[in-house]
């Protein structure tokens, strides 16, 4: 017992944070909550997960494609990570996304630091976690080239590809 009242009167600069102690079983809802919250700004079109780009870590990166219902415009939002490493959270306008894809020449590699612009957030896997959504079967915006899995493509189709994108704002 006095182990354990020595252990308590110990002040962390953790402690001056008010925290919410919760279970594995609870932090799970708090997941759920925090993503039911985000309903409630945004019409949810897909909840997809994309292969990351790497090899070495194999995985995937969850990610939300949805209206924005304030503005009405088409927003995507990277939501989880299996393998660890941090990544913003914050939603990502499609169309800014769509600008930086317009600008890419045809048939020329680029890599995923194209888009770090579109982050108000500075993780350093926010642009690859990104590209792994833009080739992923729900978006397929962009493709890998054959000498890199890093390096990535505009799809012969792109502009139909992305055309059907943006009319699923008009269709929500």
């Amino acid at each position: 017992m006095a182990t354990k009242k020595k252990s308590d009167d110990k002040k962390t600069s953790a402690d001056l944070i008010p925290t919410t102690t919760v279970t594995s079983s609870e932090s799970n809802n708090n997941i759920a909550t925090e993503t039911d919250s985000n309903v409630e700004t945004h019409g949810v079109i897909v909840d997809g997960k994309a292969a990351k780009l790497s090899t070495k870590k194999r995985g995937f990166v969850t990610f939300t494609l949805a209206t924005c219902i304030d503005s009405g415009e088409l927003e995507l939002r990277l939501t989880g990570n299996d393998g660890g490493g941090l990544h913003s959270k914050e939603w990502l306008s499609v169309t800014a996304i769509v600008d930086i894809l317009n600008v890419q020449i045809a048939d020329k590699p680029f890599k995923s630091t194209v888009f770090k612009s579109v982050f108000k957030g500075a993780s350093a896997n926010n642009a690859s976690f990104l590209a792994a959504v833009l080739r992923s079967k729900d978006i397929n915006l962009i493709v890998s080239t054959e000498k890199s899995q890093y390096l990535h493509m505009i799809p012969s189709n792109y502009e139909s590809v992305r055309d059907q994108l943006l009319a699923k704002v008009s269709a929500k």
